[in-house]
């Protein structure tokens, strides 16, 4: 799990362990992430904080996350909902089965529809579209590296490494609370093993699937800013209209 199932609508729940579950494979850990973040429609209003490396904190933001994923394509619509600088201005994104990632941006104070760079940050947050879409669990190569407790609750550790596209983020090492179906951390790399930022699950809601999903959040990057996003509404079963994602067929397909 990563930025992608910020839902919504149970009561908090800490879903301690006595004991350690049982070890699975790295992959069937890996597959279990996935089919935890399939959704035939979701939706989730997020208010979010960031503090700079030296502590001041820029003003709070509101947006909401629109999204579907599948086995074949994952998708998501984030809307800006105040301030006023970020009111209605959309960011459209798509992951097909070939990992490739597309993205774009549009909006009232925005000609047309552009293309959007999905690593870059949203709305000046720690929050990052490519994180969204939680590719590691697409990964070639998926290996355990122990277990750990994060506040009394056990997780596995996995790590995942890129195959030979070029993302610029090569690693991520997760800890997976497979009971849950949730990542509790997750720690992304680049080419250079050096860390870029951590991803933190701070509060959990239940969902009625009986996995977990994120309630609030943090994101803590390499220069020390954090982002804290605490989930505040949403839909589990959001109806997807027909026109939700159609900024993104203004995008080139690859091969033609």
């Amino acid at each position: 799990m990563g930025l992608a199932l910020l839902l919504l609508a149970a009561l908090a729940c800490p879903g301690y362990a006595a004991e350690p579950p049982a070890i699975l494979s790295a992959a069937a850990l890996a597959g279990l992430m996935r089919q935890a973040s399939y959704s035939d429609g979701f939706e989730a209003r997020m208010d979010i904080t960031t503090a700079k490396p030296g502590g001041q904190r820029t003003a709070p933001v509101k947006l909401a996350v629109i999204g579907q994923f599948g086995a074949e394509r994952q998708r998501l619509l984030i809307r800006g909902i105040s301030p006023d600088k970020v009111r209605n201005h959309f960011f459209a994104a798509e992951k097909g089965i070939d990992g490739r990632i597309r993205s774009v941006e549009y909006g009232e104070h925005i000609p047309g529809i552009k293309e959007a760079d999905p690593f870059a940050k949203v709305f000046d947050t720690g929050l990052v579209i490519w994180d969204m879409l939680v590719p590691w669990w697409n990964w070639p190569k998926q290996s355990l590296g122990g277990t750990e407790q994060i506040a009394g609750r056990y997780c596995f550790i996995v790590h995942s490494q890129a195959g030979a596209d070029a993302s610029p983020m090569r690693k991520a090492v997760s800890c997976v609370d497979r009971d849950a179906g949730i990542s509790l951390r997750t720690q992304l790399f680049d080419g250079r093993r050096t860390p870029v930022r951590t991803i933190s699950v701070t509060q959990t809601v239940g969902k009625e699937s009986g996995m977990m999903a994120a309630k609030e959040l943090s994101v803590t990057d390499a220069d020390n800013s954090t982002t804290w996003a605490e989930i505040y509404g949403g839909d589990e079963h959001y109806s997807i209209a027909a026109d939700t994602f159609a900024a993104l067929d203004s995008l080139p397909v690859a091969g033609k």
